[in-house]
């Protein structure tokens, strides 16, 4: 029997849905208790931040509260400030002054240091603050001329004002002042100040306390919050101004978990789910090694001898303990027939583009041309121009001998514009007329690995077919540069009639223009660079303003 049953084939689908049926209920499990977990934390989160806000808007708000009664009862009903008549002196201003602060004193002993105090009395412009200064001497200015403006701007000076944020020398503070027969006492706080008991709470890396003004804009955050992706591990909570005494709402983005003893409960529990579901997938693993993995082992150990077989005999991968693998030794006959099929197809093109290569580079080779420059040179030598007839052979062995010595896939770049200057040197030598040639290239460029006998395609279709205006000569600009690391721009101008239309529409459409014979270089190196680098490249032909034909090229390079 146990002989049988070792010869019985066990599909891998089978193996492993056995482990995953038994997985199922325990990652049920986890989830449940992590789902549970997290909604108690964030309560018990959420419940700790709102007791400690509720508390401290109580606290401010009943803090505010005095301070504002303080000033009122000052202003209006304190004889302090009686001191402060046109009929008094200066040192009757000084007495008053000092009894004003030794007042402000008192009051910021219940109330905090944080708050400062300043008086100012319009009659006379005297402007004084009534307890420590903590802010620097410019924003101190800015203070001074606020509640001169105010006092100035106010229409009913007996009136009283509320709470409200305002921006000195780039903090954000509390403002809060009230004017009575020309004497107006004034009290400022920082917002930093103000939210510093909100500090202790545990909000994490990112979490953020924001002040709301009564019309929504929010004017003080103790951070920027969080963010994208770590928003959702953030619970905001709103504590509006209406519920509380205070000036503004807050909002505070906190953690969703916190660090409670409910915490370390729950992961204990997560913990055992997650050991029992280890000991589960041991065994099963225990089970697949015997079952799965050793008959897997076989098959890559008779892969791993491919190479000694003959195309026609095939591999024996079959294994009686799986019965996927006993399906494999067809599939596999048809995999190398495939694959076979693919490397002669490979082949093939690979053939294509190198005869294609072959052929453009014959067509380069004109024999009219070699033969108009030997003429060329007979002429000169005849007229017994011998200077003329050095150079004229001096620039054709340098064209020819680049010719016939470029048998790479690509070349620096400053070979071919080398190449250039010599085809366009052999055709102001030739022809009576003269063409004016200039080229921008930054030194990083030259370097720059491009195919041979590119850009000669392009200026030859320019001399051949730009027609300069009348009474100048054919002028031919070539730029390059880099676009970035991998990619170079090169740009040719001349100041012919341009392309015609039709010639455009059919580039552009990627049409041959064999029926002419115009233009057909320029459709060949298409057909050569979507060769070279499978059409990662960009190709525009278009028509300078007022006059001239502009191909921009980009191709990918590598550094030489």
């Amino acid at each position: 029997m146990k002989n049988k049953k070792r010869a019985r084939s066990y599909p891998v689908v089978q193996v492993l849905s056995k482990t995953v049926y038994l997985a199922i209920p325990v990652i049920i499990l986890f989830i449940v208790v992590s789902w549970f977990s997290f909604s108690e934390i964030r309560k018990q989160n959420n419940l700790a931040v709102e007791n400690t806000v509720n508390i401290y808007q109580t606290e401010l708000g009943h803090r505010l509260s005095a301070i504002t009664h303080f000033i009122q009862w000052t202003v209006v009903h304190d004889p302090i400030l009686d001191g402060f008549v046109r009929e008094n002196h200066m040192g009757d201003y000084r007495n008053a002054s000092n009894e004003l602060r030794l007042r402000v004193s008192d009051m910021q002993y219940s109330t905090g240091d944080e708050y400062q105090y300043f008086f100012y009395w319009d009659e006379k412009d005297i402007f004084f603050n009534a307890s420590e200064i903590k802010v620097d001497y410019d924003t101190y200015k800015e203070i001074k001329e606020k509640i001169r403006s105010d006092v100035k701007s106010k229409e009913d000076p007996t009136g009283s004002f509320s709470w409200k944020p305002f921006s000195f020398g780039g903090k954000e503070f509390l403002y809060y002042m009230i004017t009575y027969r020309h004497r107006t006492f004034a009290c400022l706080v920082s917002m930093e100040d103000i939210l510093s008991p909100l500090y202790s709470l545990n909000l994490g890396e990112n979490g953020s306390i924001s002040a709301i003004s009564p019309d929504g804009e929010v004017f003080y955050k103790t951070k920027e919050g969080p963010a994208g992706i770590i928003s959702s591990v953030y619970n905001r909570q709103l504590f509006p101004a209406s519920k509380s005494l205070l000036p503004f709402s807050l909002a505070i983005d906190s953690r969703v978990l916190g660090n409670y003893g409910k915490l370390f409960v729950l992961q204990v529990i997560v913990f055992l789910a997650a050991l029992m579901l280890s000991f589960i997938m041991a065994g099963y693993i225990l089970v697949s090694y015997k079952k799965v993995i050793l008959p897997i082992k076989m098959f890559s150990k008779s892969l791993s001898e491919m190479d000694s077989v003959s195309d026609g005999e095939g591999l024996d991968l079959t294994d009686s303990k799986i019965q996927e693998l006993n399906q494999i030794n067809e599939q596999f006959k048809n995999l190398i027939h495939e694959i076979t099929r693919l490397r002669i197809d490979i082949y093939e093109a690979e053939l294509d583009k190198n005869k294609f290569m072959i052929h453009f580079l014959q067509q380069q080779i004109k024999p009219h041309f070699y033969l108009n420059c030997l003429t060329t040179v007979d002429s000169m030598v005849s007229l017994g121009d011998i200077d003329a007839a050095k150079k004229m052979l001096m620039f054709t062995s340098k064209y020819f001998r680049y010719l016939f010595q470029v048998d790479m896939n690509t070349v620096p770049l400053i070979n071919e514009v080398q190449h250039v200057e010599d085809y366009l040197s052999i055709q102001n030598m030739r022809l009576s007329r003269s063409t004016l040639y200039e080229a921008d290239i930054p030194s990083e460029c030259n370097s720059m690995e491009i195919p041979p006998l590119l850009l000669i395609t392009f200026i030859e279709n320019s001399v051949k077919h730009a027609v300069p205006p009348e009474g100048e000569s054919l002028k031919i600009w070539i730029k390059c540069r880099m676009m970035n690391h991998n990619a170079m721009e090169i740009i040719i101008c001349d100041n012919g009639q341009g392309f015609s239309r039709d010639v455009l529409t059919k580039i552009r459409n990627g049409e041959d223009m064999e029926e002419d014979g115009n233009h057909i270089g320029i459709t060949n190196c298409i057909k050569r660079l979507g060769l070279l680098y499978d059409n990662n490249f960009k190709l525009l032909t278009e028509n300078n303003k007022p006059r001239g034909a502009k191909i921009t090229l980009r191709i990918p390079v590598n550094d030489k």
